[in-house]
């Protein structure tokens, strides 16, 4: 059985002995989307997923962290969720809060803080173990609500998130039929980013991985900030929307109602030129 085959049965298991999972896929399917066009050039569809406030609101900072158990070890994961082995030392569970469809978090058995770097050829790896889906990455200061925990996501395949480069938002990137060649090639933007953010500890980015006509293709997302100023905003000039690899890619995930309603292109253009690091 293929890990594809797997995933469908883990899928159909949980679903009969996690309620929890059961009744968000049942919400996610009912999530309303709007789609929002620039000529044909891009796309973006934007999707009410109340769900996700979890995620969008949640506290990044040090004191936050430390005081809450970590959600991705084992010994804090609830006893009705189980999951795939995947090369000796990842665990693939279902993803309790889905955006897509079979939305999975792939997390590390070690409790490290997420750093992509070292781990760029096993996000491949996945991608090529799973030619139907995405693979995606949210740095530590981009988009990760567990920054503490390394950890991957997954989910179904959709024309919205093959998306590339756009005057909207940069996208980096890279295509070979070779892996270690994607990875030497990632390597070389890694250290340019990280020349143009030498105080982080690693450079703020997002990153999309998956696999097309036997090609391996990374999107690269670099970023300059974690969330848009109207984040922090009060009343209607608020939009609580905290961007990660799958907003940046063209999705984006509104968790309430009115910024669903409200948000508009122009608000889009604006969030994407302030959290988008431009490349010259």
């Amino acid at each position: 059985m293929n890990l594809s085959d797997e995933i469908i049965q883990l899928f159909s298991r949980q679903q009969e002995q996690w309620p929890q999972l059961k009744h968000a896929i049942s919400q996610q399917k009912q999530n309303q989307e709007r789609v929002l066009t620039w000529g044909n050039d891009f796309t973006v569809v934007v999707q009410c997923n109340p769900t996700r406030i979890v995620s969008t609101g949640a506290g990044i900072d040090r004191q936050t962290i430390e005081k809450r158990p970590c959600f991705l070890c084992a010994e804090n994961r609830s006893s009705s969720q189980e999951g795939i082995p995947f090369m000796g030392k990842y665990i693939i569970l279902c993803n309790p809060y889905p955006i897509l469809e079979n939305h999975l978090t792939i997390s590390l058995h070690s409790h490290v803080p997420q750093r992509i770097r070292r781990k760029i050829g096993d996000m491949l790896s996945l991608a090529a173990e799973l030619p139907e889906y995405v693979i995606f990455y949210n740095g530590p200061l981009s988009g990760a609500s567990a920054p503490d925990h390394f950890h991957l996501q997954a989910g179904r395949k959709s024309p919205i998130l093959l998306q590339g480069e756009s005057e909207l938002r940069t996208c980096m990137m890279i295509e070979s039929n070779n892996k270690e060649e994607v990875e030497e090639l990632f390597e070389e933007v890694y250290q340019y980013l990280h020349y143009r953010q030498p105080d982080e500890e690693e450079p703020m980015m997002n990153v999309i991985a998956f696999t097309e006509e036997n090609q391996f293709k990374l999107h690269i997302f670099p970023r300059k900030a974690h969330r848009p100023r109207q984040y922090f905003e009060e009343g209607n000039k608020k939009l609580l929307i905290s961007p990660g690899a799958l907003d940046l890619a063209g999705l984006i995930i509104t968790v309430r109602e009115e910024d669903f309603t409200k948000l508009n292109k122009q608000d889009i253009e604006d969030i994407y030129s302030q959290v988008s690091l431009q490349i010259i």
